[in-house]
């Protein structure tokens, strides 16, 4: 009682995982950047599941138990409908998790018990200590070979909004979301130079970016019919949303005939270009913004050189 932990059984006997899930959702979810729908899909269904246990109910062996259940099932992605991708009559196809997709809703629910535990005081200790994650593969960098960047290049040029995002993607290595929020008083079209504000990047670090070529000329163009001069670079869509730039991407890989590739291989393919051009490590995660160990503090000694190396990526993209 004097250490607290009474009082902390005493929260995880009268609090279920459901209240927990609940609370997290309402508190949690709106503080994160780019995956709260992630984290409300996943704690989602570990209520359906076990959301009716208390919380000093939940043990390592009812996880490992659970997780064993969430490989083996199945789900529906989509469902037939009017703006839907299954024919009339098609029944929708049944999807076995991977194993990667499996951990992360093992880490979802890792962290909800954290903040139960150090921020709600509603547990005395995690039961995730003893349940571990399942082996991943090493996963598969897609990536643009020659050819296919000619072919998309030429069908996104068919949609100047469009060409434009691609264009500073595959020349920054940025995100889309960071693209969707970058606003004309970050953009110095004199200098060539974008800045990636902290509250708009994964890991909350800000970060800077060079444009070169026919990048910098497309923004340039783009910047004569702004609407304002410190909003969005790019215009939003129906309900002030931001720039809905999936469905017309979707088709420009479709009609190019390109298989198995989505927009965040744009980010791939700029490291891997980057990389073939001679950027160092430190050039890379400065660039990109990734972030790993020891590297993080060389990041922002990288970035004045980072210059260079995007400049012989415009050139190659320039030459397609």
């Amino acid at each position: 009682m004097i250490e607290g932990k009474h009082y902390r059984s005493v929260e995880a006997r009268r609090r279920s995982l459901g209240d927990a899930v609940d609370r997290y959702i309402r508190e949690e979810v709106p503080k994160k950047r780019s995956d709260g729908a992630m984290h409300t899909r996943t704690l989602t269904w570990w209520k359906s599941r076990i959301g009716h246990l208390k919380l000093a109910d939940m043990t390592p062996a009812l996880i490992v138990e659970q997780r064993g259940k969430l490989a083996a099932g199945t789900y529906t992605r989509g469902k037939p409908g009017r703006r839907s991708k299954y024919k009339a009559g098609e029944k929708p196809r049944q999807i076995q998790r991977k194993p990667g997709t499996v951990n992360r809703y093992l880490r979802c629910l890792s962290h909800l018990f954290t903040v139960c535990r150090k921020e709600w005081h509603w547990m005395s200790h995690s039961p995730m200590d003893g349940v571990s994650m399942l082996p991943e593969g090493e996963g598969i960098i897609r990536c643009l070979s020659d050819d296919e960047r000619q072919a998309l290049l030429a069908e996104t040029a068919k949609d100047a909004t469009l060409h434009l995002f691609v264009m500073i993607a595959l020349s920054t290595a940025c995100r889309a979301g960071e693209l969707k929020k970058l606003t004309w008083a970050n953009v110095d079209l004199k200098a060539g130079r974008v800045v990636f504000q902290a509250t708009t990047t994964k890991n909350a670090q800000g970060r800077t970016a060079w444009l070169h070529g026919e990048a910098l000329r497309l923004l340039k163009e783009h910047a004569k019919v702004r609407q304002l001069k410190g909003g969005p670079v790019f215009p939003l869509s129906r309900k002030d949303k931001p720039y809905a730039y999936g469905k017309p991407f979707n088709a420009a890989v479709g009609a190019a005939g390109i298989e198995s590739f989505r927009f965040h291989d744009l980010r791939h393919s700029a490291a891997t270009y980057l990389a073939q051009a001679g950027a160092t490590e430190q050039q890379l995660r400065a660039i990109g913004g990734w972030k790993s160990g020891i590297v993080s503090k060389y990041v922002h000694l990288a970035a004045a050189d980072s210059k260079e190396a995007l400049a012989l990526l415009a050139k190659k993209i320039d030459n397609t």
